[in-house]
């Protein structure tokens, strides 16, 4: 990586960076490959760039490897594999993100974390009755790794629609698909199987060319483009409220859970259980905070209502001096929760981008206000649920 090392250690004003954060960001297909310490270096490299590629790592191998192809890159003896058996698209995951994207909103799903990747496709192949792949196979393309719209795009009013999940894409291996569309590689285009994803009966791997007007199968490039769907007359803002609970917090067994509330009988509802060892009430209200802004569309003015006076703070005022300290508190400690903090700030750095603003309100809780206690019953009722029924939407309200 001696080509892309200037760029890697140097920071946007050309004076070098200090390593005193652990995150380091590769940026595969940008204005300037390479890998970077800073979010800000990062989106300067991805903003205006169509189908920009990055991921974030924790070591700079992990991201040297990862811009060098190398498919070992990531995989460490505290793997987890997370299998999910029912949900969008089926398969393997190597991080809980990516798997949580295949169950959100799907009703019936089934999904087990695994230390081992054979076990977790067992699991998988078990809910399809046949035996699992291994070898060559057909994988999705990790929630990571999926190429991203432009960020111009999305000023003009445009969100990333959910539609580009359902395709099948190679990747590095993070997913395996049981069914894969090798099946279909020996006969024409249009008359094979159709993939497992197929809706209305149309295999959405096939095009009519332009020019003979003859069917054909797409290209990489064609499959992993992505599409871009107007958010329609949504007007904002969208009112969300969010709430944490931790039944036994700061205890040795705590439960903690995760409520978010749109509105009464909307989907988009959340209650579900905090993933995770720590399952405390702080990491429970940023969660519910970092819930509501990965579900409401990015374009659209949204106000946030939340009792957390850490949460609203952690993600409005406290984070700039953390940036600046490397993530360092005025002690020299390491900043808490920051796994949860930075996702938040990147998605609201996002929506700026789209034009879109992000206000938080600070509501005393249990204080009769209707929004706060629907999300507090939500969050009470995902602490109580099972680990293996996340997510989940309380109709009830």
């Amino acid at each position: 990586m001696d080509d892309a090392k200037s760029v890697s250690t140097m920071s946007s004003s050309g004076t070098k960076r200090k390593r005193m954060s652990p995150g380091f960001y590769a940026v595969k297909a940008g204005k300037t490959p390479g890998v970077y310490y800073s979010w800000s270096d990062v989106l300067e490299q991805i903003t205006g760039y169509k189908n920009a590629v990055h991921k974030k790592f924790n070591t700079l191998s992990e991201a040297e490897a990862f811009l060098n192809d190398d498919p070992n890159s990531g995989k460490g003896s505290t793997q987890k594999y997370y299998a999910v058996q029912s949900g969008r698209v089926p398969g393997v995951y190597t991080d809980w993100p990516s798997a949580q994207a295949q169950i959100t909103g799907w009703k019936g799903v089934k999904h087990k974390r695994f230390d081992t990747r054979a076990e977790a496709e067992a699991f998988v192949a078990a809910g399809k009755g046949i035996a699992p792949m291994t070898g060559n196979s057909t994988n999705v393309k990790d929630n990571d790794l999926e190429s991203e719209a432009s960020l111009s795009d999305a000023r003009k009013g445009c969100k990333v629609s959910d539609s580009v999940s359902k395709k099948q894409k190679k990747n590095d291996g993070s997913a395996v698909l049981i069914l894969g569309d090798d099946l279909d590689k020996d006969v024409e285009p249009g008359t094979g199987l159709l993939p497992p994803d197929a809706e209305d009966g149309f295999d959405d791997r096939i095009i009519l060319n332009p020019v003979d007007g003859t069917i054909e199968y797409k290209t990489e490039h064609q499959m992993n483009a992505t599409k871009l769907q107007p958010t329609g007359e949504i007007k904002g803002p969208i009112i969300i409220y969010t709430d944490g609970s931790s039944r036994g917090n700061g205890k040795v067994g705590a439960v903690a859970g995760v409520g978010v509330y749109f509105g009464a009988g909307d989907d988009r509802n959340v209650s579900e259980r905090l993933q995770g060892p720590r399952q405390t009430n702080q990491r429970a209200e940023l969660t519910a905070i970092q819930r509501a802004v990965d579900i409401a569309p990015i374009d659209v003015d949204i106000e946030i209502y939340s009792d957390s006076k850490y949460g609203i703070s952690c993600v409005t005022e406290w984070f700039k001096n953390w940036r600046r300290n490397g993530w360092k508190t005025a002690s020299g400690k390491t900043v808490d929760n920051r796994d949860i903090i930075e996702p938040i700030l990147e998605r609201i750095d996002m929506r700026k981008l789209a034009k879109a603003n992000t206000k938080f309100v600070w509501v005393r809780g249990h204080a009769n206000d209707p929004g706060n206690e629907a999300a507090d019953k939500l969050a009470v009722a995902g602490a109580q649920r099972s680990m293996g029924s996340v997510p989940a939407v309380d109709g009830e309200i």
